[in-house]
């Protein structure tokens, strides 16, 4: 068993490949899923389902003396009530054993993309609308934050969606550093007085902040962008009523670009089929909608008229 819980290298290096020691190993399964190892280790780059943020995903590499690799993919990575990190792969390995250890860089740099994005979008929200974040859920494709508006704003239109959308590419383009640094509560719960920090999490110990320069501090465990440049373009995709609040679907960086081609893929194809030029789809559409009811209207009166004991006349 452990003695301690794993070094946790994402807080202080974006190192993404590192050597670690085996500290545990157990056997675990999911309902509905086959059986999984999991596996400890004394240090760890690999970032752990948690705060809205999905888990990193990447290998483990274990050389024996005579030249073999053992390869284990890292499917899942958790943290227990203890603070025990546990990597998710199909292959045992025995404690003690040193692995080298590779995040899927790929993966990270998304999701690290799509969060800082959220710490934005969120922060502008609550100081162009007084709108507070009450959730936030990073997708497989896109993300949403849900938002309490303030009292005597009723509702979230699509205009307020773009004036948000606006601003917060302009903090994109001015490269605002993001550091991350650890306080203890006394000094967090300073800044929640003065009103620098909305909230303070109830886990027990030093708190990590994280700070965007000049636009907000936010107690955050999760991986972040160096700057907001970083981040790259941001869309807000939508905004919906639901049972908590207002919901806005965003995009970042690379999901946002490729959002983007799609859509335009989309309408170019919808133009081809209707022979007309991009910008004309829409009043080619309502068009097309009008015949449609017209036709509907003139069916509906003819089989009328051809009902038994009506006059044709």
């Amino acid at each position: 068993m452990a003695d301690s819980v794993a070094e946790r290298i994402y807080y202080t290096s974006a190192a993404l490949e590192f050597e670690a020691t085996v500290t545990d190993v157990r056997l675990h399964s999911r309902e509905g899923e086959s059986q999984l190892w999991q596996v400890a280790l004394d240090r760890t780059a690999f970032y752990p389902e948690g705060g809205g943020q999905p888990w990193d995903t990447g290998v483990l590499r274990a050389t024996a003396k005579s030249g073999a690799v053992l390869e284990c993919a890292v499917e899942r990575v958790e943290e227990d009530e203890a603070g025990e990190v546990w990597h998710s792969v199909r292959k045992p390995l025995v404690a003690g054993t040193v692995v080298a250890g590779a995040v899927d860089a790929a993966r990270r740099a998304d999701h690290e993309q799509q969060h800082s994005g959220q710490h934005l979008v969120s922060a502008i929200f609550l100081r162009e609308m007084g709108a507070r974040t009450v959730s936030f859920h990073l997708g497989a494709e896109s993300s949403t934050i849900d938002l309490a508006l303030r009292e005597g704003m009723e509702r979230l239109s699509e205009e307020d969606l773009l004036r948000v959308e606006i601003l917060v590419n302009e903090e994109v383009l001015a490269g605002r550093p993001m550091t991350a640094h650890w306080i203890e509560r006394e000094m967090a719960q300073q800044m929640m007085e003065r009103g620098d920090l909305r909230k303070i999490p109830e886990r027990e110990g030093p708190l990590r902040i994280v700070q965007m320069q000049g636009i907000e501090f936010n107690a955050c465990g999760g991986t972040h962008v160096a700057d907001t440049s970083k981040i790259g373009a941001v869309l807000l995709r939508k905004v919906e009523k639901v049972k908590q609040g207002w919901r806005v679907e965003f995009l970042c960086g690379g999901r946002a670009v490729k959002a983007a081609r799609r859509d335009y893929e989309l309408l170019k194809q919808t133009a081809g089929m209707l022979t007309v030029g991009m910008k004309d789809v829409p009043g080619r559409v309502e068009a097309l909608m009008e015949k449609s009811k017209a036709m509907a209207k003139e069916l509906k009166k003819a089989m009328r008229q051809n009902e038994p004991g009506v006059d044709s006349k």
